[in-house]
């Protein structure tokens, strides 16, 4: 179908476009902020392209009810804060580009292809790190597009991105003897996505049943390989808690997942309001500075119509907040969990994704929103709900026809 050949490209270019544009900053051109938006906006015309050939009420419906409520919070605030808008675009036409296609074979298919493709990178840049940073100046490139500045290089002559190699006194968390300070980051320039991106590959990959175990274990096993690359301890621990939910969470169990966030946010409150460590560069300091930031959120705040133009950096729910407002996170969470899925499998990604969305808040400010890896989030999840059988749809048009003819 041509349709599928569509999605396939925008699934896969929305996973690597960032390295494509540093190939062509590092030799052809360089890029700003500016093209990349551009390129940004490109993958969601496609998304809409495909989604206009068979549009559906219900989308359209959501769609403009989200929008409206945005637009009506911008008159609020007397400010257009676009950001808030292109975030609820990715999980809206990637969700719905899930359900277009709604073939798990075909899904299958083309994460196992983005996946390999991505490993490919990866040790591509482990073994030939030099002819890697030589295609592709990461640092150079995101200086280019505004992301960092060039004062902020604390390793000089690095072609890598800031977190791309651990500083002396931090260090490796997984292997360090064995591959010491570098952090591979693969088509995603930066290692944090790579994490972001094996968590979700675990997830899907523990959702199969044990009767589908090839394909468990072939993307498990990639995660686990990916985490290990990237150094990622947010993946380590997030992998390690759904692979815990995969052997003991039946049923209907997994769906306490649903109280996560809110148990997320007043364990942050807490920490925030007795931690004594302080602020640092580890686990605890970064809570503590989300929590801290949370208390000081006042009604406006927790509404959207005030803070919204304050870089949260980091503070996943903070961020949120204040970009939406409580009243459309609260509904978009529950619309969630409304969705009806196919089978078990699509109820244990459900579960794993609310998961790895609620824990990743806590220590990330817009990775979670980052196209390259929340685009592929969305459609997997989408590819798990519960539509229409085609063959039903075919047998009805044939009904439907016959009566037709019947009649005439």
């Amino acid at each position: 179908m041509e349709s599928t050949k569509l999605v396939s490209v925008i699934l896969f270019v929305s996973v690597i476009y960032q390295a494509m544009l540093a190939v062509i900053h590092t030799h052809l051109h360089h890029t700003s902020a500016m093209v990349v938006a551009l390129t940004e906006f490109l993958i969601y015309l496609g998304c809409v392209l495909v989604l206009a050939r068979r549009i559906k009420l219900e989308f359209v419906t959501i769609a403009v009810l989200v929008f409206a409520y945005l637009v009506l919070l911008s008159i609020f605030r007397n400010a257009l804060e676009l950001k808030g808008f292109r975030d609820i675009a990715i999980p809206l036409l990637f969700f719905w580009l899930g359900r277009h296609v709604a073939d798990i074979r075909y899904t299958d298919r083309i994460l196992r292809i983005v996946v390999i493709t991505v490993v490919l990178v990866g040790l591509f840049e482990l073994f030939f790190l030099p002819q890697y940073t030589s295609l592709m100046n990461v640092f150079s490139y995101y200086v280019s597009t505004g992301t960092v500045t060039i004062d902020t290089n604390y390793i000089s002559d690095s072609a890598l991105n800031l977190n791309g190699l651990r500083p002396e006194g931090i260090g490796r968390t997984i292997l360090p003897s064995l591959l010491g300070p570098h952090r591979v980051s693969s088509v995603f320039l930066e290692p944090v996505s790579l994490g972001n991106f094996a968590v979700i590959v675990a997830a899907w990959g523990l959702s199969k049943s044990t009767a589908d175990y090839k394909n468990m274990l072939f993307f498990l096993l990639s995660a686990i390989g990916l985490i290990t690359l990237s150094d990622s301890r947010y993946g380590l621990i997030v992998v390690t808690l759904l692979i815990g939910m995969r052997v003991v969470a039946k049923g209907r169990a997994n769906r306490v997942v649903i109280i996560l966030p809110f148990i997320a946010i007043a364990a942050l409150l807490l920490i925030g309001s007795f931690y004594k460590g302080g602020l640092a560069d580890n686990v605890m300091g970064r809570l503590f500075w989300t929590g801290g930031t949370l208390l000081t959120f006042d009604v406006p705040k927790l509404f959207g119509v005030r803070g919204f133009d304050i870089p949260y950096g980091d503070m996943g729910y903070a961020y949120l907040l204040s970009r939406w407002g409580v009243l459309l996170c609260l509904t978009l969470w529950g619309a969630l969990w409304m969705i009806k899925m196919k089978d078990a499998c699509g109820e244990r990604f459900r579960a794993y994704a609310a998961l790895y969305i609620s824990l990743i808040l806590t220590v990330s400010g817009t990775s979670f929103f980052a196209l390259k890896t929340a685009g592929l989030l969305w459609f997997l999840v989408g590819g798990c709900a519960k539509t229409a059988p085609r063959v039903y749809q075919t047998d009805r048009r044939k009904t439907v026809e016959s009566e037709l003819n019947y009649a005439t």
